[in-house]
This record gives C-alpha cells, sequence and structure tokens, in this order.
C-alpha cells in the first residue's frame, strides 16, 4: 500500500459546503419575506401595500434564484468531490514506496493528487465526466463536444507548479501530467498535449508503467520537500482588473471566476475588500 498523506476530495467538499452555507441567507430571507407579505398593516393605503407586495414578490424570487443557483453549484463540486474520492482510493493501492498528496495547494485552486514513487512525480488532475471522451484536431471532447473546460492547458499548469516544489531552479524534477476520468469511458490512446489521459481503471497502469528513474532516497528528499512546501503560503495570481475577482470565502486567492450581472458578490482586488455586481460561474466544480 502507498503511504497517503491528505485525504482526498476534502478541498472540494469544503468548497460544497460553503456554498450550502451561502444558499442560508436567501432561504431566511424568503422567510422574512413571507412573513412581511401576510403580516402587513391593514392600515396601509392600497398604493402602499401593492409596493410592498410587489417588492415582496420581486425580492422573493431572487431569493429562490439564488438558492438553486447555489445549490448546482454545490452540487458539482459535490460531484467532483466523489471523482477525487474513487481515485484516492485507487492510488492508494499503489506498491510500497509510493507516496500520494491529495488536494496539494495551487495558486488557483488544489491539485487533486500527487504521486511520487520510483517510476517518477505525477500531477493528477480528476474530472468525473461521464459520457464518452475522445480527442479531435488535438483537443478533448466529450460525447462529440468540445469541452468547455480545457483539463490538458490546467493539468500541465499544476504540473509545472508541483515541479517548482521538487528542489531549486536548477535541480527541479520533470512531473507527468496526468488527467483521469473518473466516470466517463476514454478513448485516448496517446498523449494529447502531453498530457496522459487514462480513466480510472488505467490509471495505475499508467504510473507503473513508466521506468523507475528515482531511487528511495530521491523519493523520500522529493517527498519531503513537498510535505515542506505545501504547507507555506500559496502565491496569490494576479487578475485583470473587470474579469476576475477574488473570493473572501475559501482558500487564499482562490479565483470565483467570471462575474455574472444582477446579482451581488462580496470580493476582493489584489487584498483590497470591494463589492462587485456579479455572481460566479456555476462551472467552477471540477
Amino acid at each position: 500500500m502507498a503511504e497517503i498523506h491528505g485525504r482526498a476530495g476534502a478541498a472540494t467538499c469544503f468548497r460544497g459546503d460553503q456554498l450550502m452555507s451561502q444558499a442560508i441567507v436567501p432561504m431566511l430571507s424568503m422567510g422574512l419575506l413571507t412573513y412581511i407579505l401576510f403580516r402587513a398593516d391593514a392600515s396601509l393605503t392600497q398604493p402602499v401595500r401593492v409596493v410592498v407586495v410587489c417588492l415582496a414578490v420581486f425580492l422573493g424570487y431572487r431569493c429562490i434564484d439564488d438558492v438553486f443557483f447555489l445549490e448546482a453549484a454545490a452540487d458539482q463540486y459535490y460531484g467532483g468531490a466523489a471523482g477525487e474520492r474513487g481515485v484516492g482510493r485507487m492510488l492508494a493501492r499503489l506498491p510500497p514506496g509510493f507516496h500520494v498528496f491529495n488536494n496539494v495547494r495551487f495558486p488557483s485552486g488544489d491539485v487533486d493528487h500527487v504521486v511520487v514513487g520510483p517510476t517518477g512525480v505525477f500531477s493528477i488532475e480528476t474530472k468525473n465526466y461521464s459520457g464518452t471522451i475522445s480527442v479531435r484536431d488535438g483537443h478533448l471532447i466529450q460525447n462529440g463536444q468540445l469541452l468547455t473546460r480545457d483539463p490538458v492547458r490546467q493539468s500541465r499548469l499544476e504540473a509545472r507548479y508541483i515541479s517548482s516544489l521538487t528542489g531549486s531552479p536548477t535541480e527541479r524534477l520533470p512531473v507527468v501530467p496526468v488527467v483521469v476520468f473518473a466516470r466517463a469511458r476514454v478513448r485516448v490512446h496517446d498523449a494529447v498535449g502531453g498530457v496522459t489521459v487514462v480513466s480510472l481503471e488505467s490509471l495505475l497502469d499508467a504510473i507503473l508503467s513508466h521506468t523507475p528513474q528515482l531511487s528511495q532516497t530521491t523519493v523520500d528528499e522529493v517527498t519531503r520537500l513537498i510535505e515542506v512546501r505545501i504547507h507555506s503560503k500559496a502565491p496569490v495570481p494576479q487578475y485583470r482588473r473587470g474579469r476576475l475577482a477574488i473570493a473572501v470565502w475559501g482558500w487564499p486567492g482562490e479565483p470565483v471566476g467570471l462575474l455574472w450581472s444582477r446579482s451581488l458578490r462580496i470580493v476582493r482586488w489584489r487584498g483590497r475588500r470591494a463589492v462587485a455586481m456579479g455572481r460566479t460561474s456555476a462551472r467552477q466544480g471540477p
């Protein structure tokens, strides 16, 4: 059995819990608006009562819209966490001498899994998509449709970041980027953009099939370096004003995505608290 560091899916599930906790506010607001609607003073003039009823109906609609939006976004995170737990259980079956890190902090989120062993260092991005995954013109497609978010590019960025944790700039180890689809049928036979794409059933073979290149001493040293460095504060990325915002809640420096209009969110811009009109994109989950 491999040595496990951290709990698979914990960070993703935590983000889902945060979204569900945000849904409490509009739910309580709905209750308060209902109370006001039915307890309005009968002495109010007809025009005022009409205004109160219209305002309550409008705010109630906004609250219901927010509840459904937050629940949908949370469901995506919970689904992603389930996929990460399945991959974590599979990685735990690696033979002794391997180390598995779960939920390694990353400037724009977290790396789902990192494997260090005799066959090398691997950064693993888990996707809980269903259907069939194949390749068209060098891009991954799901059921014939181009994926809205590019997991290949994401995996390459994560591998580059993990490589920076393995040693000094002149002694960094190469990291193999891997994208694993926990539920989908994967019909990809070659690397895509330098990234290995596999199904859950083929994940162990993709790791163990590499030629052993690291001694146990090197594996232990790299493991120690990663353990030390992942607990240091991750650098906060910079984003162009007006396009991305940094959430107050969640991991430090977590991007919340493109803002939609007509919904109020409190965000931070480069450390300064500000109010932004918009809502986070529901397609931020894994």
